[in-house]
């Protein structure tokens, strides 16, 4: 194995941190107008190929900073701590939140609704999302992320509405006469009886006439809240519900104890990846290991001098992140193969100068790189 742990002095700085965010502008039959959303792609969003779909999160009104800028602070630090996945943040502001949101009834199609499922499904296709969506609103946007999963159950994933009240007994009604609608996938959370008074008496009473609509889904009531800090409180929650199996997923892969050795030893490498194959899932969705669960999973290999199989994770997270350099740093110290260990380390010099913006330890990574290609004759 080849002496370079200098490479990896700066590994820490392999991925900017820090979204990036898109702007998409385009004309909306559905309201007559140009409508403009906000895309939050993850950091790792520039290195993924296309085999890597992302769920999106839907988050209407997006024109009050304070309630958008937290939740997507909170949706971050989820996504930081692997609570949930990186997502498309789709950040929808409203003009005229009451207007737009404002339901007549459950069939009576809104021309929101229509703009999110139809004509900006249209454009995010570019994205290259996951069919796993979620949408989150609050108070009028809340019922209408009610009333829209109830005429979309099979386009949305799941439906986080922050403390709703217009039209909520209707809503309540036809969720609970509808035997087709999987009502395990709505959450309603709720403020305090003294600081969400009038949201949270109608929410109780309503409780109490339809048990066995609110059995069957999630509930979050903050005791303690007020109307406009319910989604601070509700939403990490919630959302950690929704995506309860994904932090797990591959915890039994190359499973090590506190001293970082494996409980048992492995399966044969295609076994193994089998294994990660099969584990790449949230709910009925793919969803590919991201970069931290490659580096994850190839360094409890390495550690216990299974040098072989860490390649192999190594080699399947180049296939997801191509232009992401580091993976290629790591396959040239694992690869005893001169030339092919000289194409891995080519490759990153390549993808660090044409791919990577400039950040700290950058270039004193790239002359590292050089002076080992110069030590190795190259």
């Amino acid at each position: 194995m080849k002496n370079i742990s200098f490479l990896f002095l700066f590994v820490i700085s392999v991925i900017t941190y820090g979204q990036e965010i898109d702007t998409l502008s385009f004309y909306s039959k559905a309201f007559g107008e140009e409508k403009t959303v906000y895309i939050h792609k993850p950091e790792f969003y520039k290195y993924k190929s296309d085999s890597v779909k992302l769920p999106v999160i839907y988050l209407l009104d997006g024109q009050n900073k304070w309630f958008a800028n937290p939740t997507i602070s909170d949706i971050e630090y989820l996504r930081f701590t692997k609570e949930i996945p990186s997502a498309l943040i789709v950040v929808i502001p409203l003009k005229n939140r009451i207007k737009e949101c404002a339901i007549v009834d459950l069939r009576t199609e809104l021309s929101l609704d229509q703009f999110i499922t139809k004509e900006l499904d249209q454009e995010l296709k570019a994205y290259n999302p996951s069919d796993l969506k979620v949408i989150i609103g609050h108070s009028f946007s809340a019922s209408f992320s009610l009333y829209s999963f109830y005429n979309h159950p099979d386009y949305y994933t799941a439906v986080i509405a922050n403390s709703p009240y217009d039209k909520m007994e209707m809503l309540v009604e036809g969720f609970e006469q509808s035997g087709a609608i999987d009502k395990s996938k709505i959450s309603i959370a709720i403020g305090s009886k003294v600081k969400d008074a009038a949201h949270r008496k109608k929410y109780d009473a309503l409780k109490l006439k339809y048990p066995l609509f609110f059995d069957s889904i999630h509930t979050f009531e903050a005791n303690y809240s007020a109307h406009n800090s319910v989604p601070i409180a509700a939403v990490p929650t919630l959302l950690t519900k929704v995506f309860k199996d994904y932090r797990d997923r591959y915890f039994k892969i190359a499973e090590v104890d506190m001293e970082y050795k494996l409980i048992k030893e492995p399966g044969s490498i295609s076994e193994e990846l089998h294994k990660i194959a099969i584990a790449s899932k949230i709910k009925n969705y793919d969803y590919p290991p991201e970069i931290s669960d490659i580096n994850g999973i190839a360094s409890r290999y390495w550690n216990n001098d299974l040098e072989d199989y860490a390649a192999n994770v190594y080699e399947l997270g180049v296939k997801y992140y191509p232009t992401y350099y580091d993976f290629y740093l790591s396959l040239y110290e694992l690869t005893k193969d001169n030339v092919t260990s000289k194409e891995y380390l080519e490759k990153a010099e390549f993808l660090l100068q044409t791919k990577e913006s400039n950040w700290e330890g950058k270039r004193e990574l790239i002359e590292d790189i050089k002076a080992e290609k110069i030590k190795n004759g190259w």
